[in-house]
């Protein structure tokens, strides 16, 4: 059995970008089975507990997430399954249940306070998701005071004592809750955290991209690449966040005085939200630019698109680069683009006439998976 600072490591879901997003109406809608009336949280939560196989309890757990509580007993409920049984799955169907709160569901504030005022660190999570989904001006002063204090550890894996791992996680998720609460009212704590746990710094890729992008810049530009750097640039930063900071993120790419480690991961970023016309840009600029570094930080970005507009350039790129890693990338890619008739012809070809070995077996091996017959 998993930890419960692993699970709640897991469940709070750290570099997941989709945490935090609103459902729709219709995803709010919980699954019902055909025939049967909706199942409320109590009969689910009974499910649960007496199930003894684990397809039912997955199928449980599927429903769960799926169900939005609607009175403070939902919520009671939901906190028992996160208490008793600290396994990632059940923990990140509860959170996910939670998830589809807003602030419509104000009755349910007075749940969410009471488990923050609990010592245990896992009652606080529990409040910190709920109260967060809802908004609540009353739990800030509770959530804030978590925030504020002094991280015990650097990170949750660098300490064996449970509790501490577990406080960890706490004031993580109550900062992450201070950002999306008060925005970039947030930054300067959020700085100052960092400090203490670089790991704070992916809340700033997470929630505040836009407003901290300097930051990040200035973080990567020291004498040394910041760890604090490494976690806002690796975080899974919200598409609509990359678009609104695009231009930047071209600014620095293209930078040469820029730091190779933030061109590249901004390059990366960029590509994954370009437009298809932005992508013909990024092709255009990539064949026109005579500096290597630059066109390496395109490249990049154009690799990180994964767009059907960049199969000639792969084809280009397979045939006639020199450095036979970028050769096997571009193949690589282009199996993840193509139909599959066109991927066996490309890696018959290579696999005949590659000019590296490693990459001549690597393709065969690719073409005898593409050669398996498919399950019906």
């Amino acid at each position: 059995m998993m930890t419960i600072a692993l699970s709640l490591a897991v469940a709070c879901g750290i570099g997941n970008a989709a945490v935090d997003k609103p459902q729709s109406a219709a995803a709010n809608t919980p699954t019902v089975l055909e025939g049967a009336a909706p199942a409320g949280l109590n009969e689910l939560h009974q499910r649960f507990v007496e199930a003894l196989d684990d397809d039912k309890r997955r199928a449980t757990l599927d429903h769960i997430s799926r169900t939005m509580p609607q009175s403070i007993p939902d919520v009671q409920w939901l906190y028992d399954l996160f208490i008793r049984f600290p396994q990632d799955s059940v923990r990140q169907a509860v959170l996910a249940s939670l998830r589809r709160l807003d602030e419509s569901n104000a009755n349910l504030e007075p749940a969410f306070i009471q488990y923050l005022k609990l010592p245990e660190n896992e009652a606080k999570v529990f409040g910190i998701a709920g109260a967060t989904r809802l908004r609540s001006a009353r739990a800030l002063p509770l959530i804030t005071e978590i925030a504020r204090q002094r991280f015990k550890v650097k990170s949750p894996g660098e300490t064996p004592i449970l509790s501490d791992r577990n406080a960890w996680w706490a004031q993580y998720e109550a900062l992450s809750s201070l950002a999306q609460l008060q925005g970039a009212a947030t930054l300067p704590l959020l700085k100052r955290k960092s400090e203490e746990s670089p790991a704070v710094a992916r809340i700033l890729g997470l929630h505040l991209w836009k407003e901290s992008l300097p930051q990040i810049a200035k973080w990567a530009a020291g004498k040394k690449f910041s760890e604090q750097a490494h976690e806002a640039l690796t975080s899974d930063v919200p598409l609509a966040d990359l678009r609104a900071t695009r231009p930047e993120m071209m600014r620095l790419v293209r930078d040469p005085k820029s730091d190779r480690e933030l061109r590249h991961l901004l390059a990366l970023k960029i590509g994954f939200c370009s437009t298809a016309e932005e992508i013909d840009g990024l092709l255009a600029e990539e064949a026109a630019t005579k500096d290597p570094e630059t066109k390496l930080m395109l490249s990049a970005a154009i690799f990180a698109s994964r767009s059907p507009r960049t199969i000639p350039w792969l084809k280009a790129l397979a045939a006639g680069s020199n450095d036979p890693r970028k050769r096997m990338g571009a193949l690589t890619q282009l199996g993840l683009l193509l139909p599959l008739a066109e991927q066996r012809e490309l890696w018959t070809s290579a696999a005949t006439h590659e000019a590296d070995p490693d990459n001549r077996q690597r393709a065969a091996d690719m073409l005898r998976a593409a050669s398996q017959p498919t399950a019906p």
